[in-house]
């Protein structure tokens, strides 16, 4: 078994060979065991090593603690505002405490992107008020179920800075054919609605939240899971958001 000592030993020779801190760990950790040290730990030694110390004692208790530099934090963030608050501290080279302080200090806290509808004109509104199709209206949209729902990564914003925001398509000539191969009449300009559709903002939403961090091995667990959504939501489920739309639009 390795001591401290040991450890430091080797790190202070692949220093002095001129071995980067990041290959450094790689090697150490491959014939030592897995996270054996971290990145953060050799770059702390080897920064030690260039400023000429070679003592490989354990380093005094009460130490000067690790000053963060806010304006790199802060250029960190800005190139990266998706980047999470370990990879800021193993880069910064301070604990992911420090970061987390300082990231709130500064009013900044994670925030998911999200698809929006553009913005309505005139019109748009008019005819929204005028012609009353509330009671005729059927909602739909594809959904894509991935066999692996990892956890979205958020940026780092601003407290009263709104997420990112993307316009969502148009529907294809294809789609607009097969509703009209089914009957169906489309709105004009649908996605330009005054309202998310409640398939989006309502059934949707419901389902990435049931979804997520869930892993499927083949299709026929996404088609169970999925259908179990759909049959243990009860008829009020479905009924409360649509007669939104009739409140939200008057």
């Amino acid at each position: 078994m390795l001591s401290k000592r040991d450890i430091r030993a080797i790190m202070l020779y692949e220093f002095k060979r001129d071995t980067n801190a990041a290959k450094t760990t790689q090697e150490f950790n491959e014939t030592f065991g897995e996270d054996l040290i971290s990145h953060a730990t050799v770059k702390r030694w080897f920064k030690k090593f260039r400023e000429g110390s070679e003592d490989l004692e354990n380093e005094k208790r009460g130490r000067a603690e690790t000053v963060l530099d806010n304006d790199e934090l802060r250029k960190a963030v800005e190139v990266n505002p998706r980047e999470t608050v370990r990879k800021l501290a193993e880069e910064l080279n301070v604990s992911k405490t420090t970061i987390s302080d300082h990231l709130k200090e500064k009013g900044k806290s994670k925030k998911l992107d999200k698809w929006v509808l553009h913005e309505l004109n005139d019109y748009q509104k008019l005819r929204t008020k005028s012609d009353p199709f509330f009671d005729r209206l059927n909602t739909c949209d594809e959904k894509w179920i991935l066999y692996d729902n990892r956890k979205r990564s958020g940026q780092w914003l601003d407290k009263d800075e709104a997420s990112k925001q993307f316009p969502k398509l148009k529907l294809s000539p294809k789609k607009l054919m097969k509703l009209c191969e089914l009957g169906y009449e489309s709105l004009p300009h649908p996605p330009y609605s005054p309202d998310l559709s409640p398939t989006d903002c309502h059934f949707f939403k419901h389902l990435n939240n049931f979804l997520t961090e869930k892993v499927f091995r083949n299709d026929e667990d996404i088609k169970t899971a999925s259908e179990a959504f759909i049959e243990f939501r009860s008829q009020v489920f479905y009924v409360t958001e649509i007669n939104k739309l009739v409140g939200n639009n008057v």
